[in-house]
């Protein structure tokens, strides 16, 4: 085979690999918006990610309140409150969301108060 051939080829392999790696990176159908937990630093204020995410997190099974808070540290935190802390509960909330770390807290149900 000729080397510029060999060239042309290994150009040609390159380029469908860099195709069916993008094609299969954005085909993710079980990714829940949730699992932007991963970021380290925040890139967008606390309370537009929270306000993004509430409905979402609202609907995870155990949770009954979220809500804009701080860590010990004074850090701000998206809070999460749930019935109980229990493993099948917390399992499903991430540490971060969008690089905002995420701080669970059991509050138990939360009823309106009665007149």
């Amino acid at each position: 085979m000729r080397p510029q051939a060999t060239i042309r080829s290994m150009l040609l392999v390159s380029a469908l690999l860099a195709v069916v790696g993008v094609a299969f990176s954005t085909c993710r159908s079980d990714v829940s918006t949730l699992d932007k937990g991963t970021a380290a630093v925040p890139t967008r204020p606390i309370d537009a990610v929270l306000a993004d995410h509430t409905r979402e997190l609202m609907a995870l099974p155990g949770v009954v309140g979220v809500y804009q808070g701080q860590l010990d540290d004074g850090t701000p935190c998206i809070g999460v409150l749930v019935i109980e802390a229990k493993p099948e509960i917390t399992a499903n909330i991430p540490p971060r969301l969008e690089g905002h770390p995420v701080r669970i807290e059991a509050s138990g149900e939360i009823r309106p108060m009665e007149k």
